[in-house]
C-alpha cells in the first residue's frame, strides 16, 4: 500500500498542508511521508558560480540545517494530529519534479502540498511548484490554502 505524500518548506502554508495530510493520513491509515526539497532557490545557476567555496559550504549547511528543522517540525505536527507512522525525506533538486520523482518512487495515493511557501519568493516559487504538480502528476493532488 503506498502513502499520503506532504512537501513541506516549513512556512505557515505547509503547516495547514502537513496537518491536512495527517489528519487525511489518520483517516485512511496510511504512511504519511513528509518531503522538504532543497532546490536551488530560484536563482539562476550563474549567481551560486560567483559565490566562494565557503560561502558555499556555508549555504549548503544552511540550506540541510532548514531542510531538517522544517521535517522535524512537520514531524511533531503530523504525529501530534494522530498519523499513524510518519517517514521523513530531505531531498535535491527542482522542487516540483523531486516531489513527482518521490511520489512515484513510494507509491504515493495522493500529494499534499500549500498554496504558497515562505516569503514573497519562496511563496511565488511554491505557487508555480503547486501548479506545476496539478498540470504533471498522474495522482490527486491537494492544494491546501
Amino acid at each position: 500500500m503506498g502513502c499520503i505524500l506532504v512537501a513541506t518548506d516549513g512556512s505557515e502554508g505547509a503547516e495547514r498542508a502537513v496537518d491536512y495530510a495527517a489528519t487525511l493520513a489518520k483517516e485512511a491509515g496510511s504512511d504519511l511521508l513528509v518531503v522538504n526539497v532543497i532546490g536551488g532557490l530560484g536563482l539562476p545557476g550563474d549567481v551560486f558560480r560567483q559565490f566562494t567555496r565557503a560561502q558555499h559550504a556555508w549555504l549548503e549547511e544552511l540550506l540541510e540545517t532548514e531542510s531538517a528543522n522544517a521535517l522535524r517540525d512537520a514531524r511533531e505536527r503530523a504525529l501530534k494530529l494522530g498519523a499513524p507512522s510518519v517517514h521523513l525525506e530531505s531531498a535535491r533538486g527542482d522542487v516540483a519534479r523531486t516531489i513527482l520523482e518521490l511520489a512515484d518512487a513510494r507509491q504515493a495515493e495522493a500529494i499534499v502540498v500549500g498554496k504558497r511557501g515562505a516569503g514573497q519568493v519562496a511563496g511565488a516559487l511554491l505557487g508555480s511548484v503547486s501548479q506545476k504538480l496539478v498540470s504533471l502528476a498522474g495522482r490527486v493532488v491537494i492544494v491546501v490554502p
